[in-house]
């Protein structure tokens, strides 16, 4: 085994101790923190992929933007 492997678990145990997700609390694709609900937390997908900040500047955006989904930007547009 080599001296990274041997000194390893020293280092990691400490950073796990500061971890605040745990074995019961996992964080995955499911997690509340992982999902786009409104808050500052989650950037995966619910109702709308972001967090907050992210949400509100593309609302910002697309009210300036002269495309729609009822006039979307295509080929045909001179």
């Amino acid at each position: 085994m080599s001296r990274l492997l041997d000194n390893s678990d020293q280092y990691r145990n400490p950073l796990l101790a500061k971890n605040e997700f745990t074995n019961n609390d996992e964080y995955n694709v499911g997690h509340e923190n992982a999902l786009s609900d409104g808050d500052e937390h989650g950037k995966g997908a619910t109702n709308t992929i972001g967090s907050a900040t992210d949400i509100a500047k593309r609302q910002q955006l697309e009210a300036k933007n002269i495309f729609t989904k009822n006039d979307p930007y295509d080929s045909t547009k001179a």
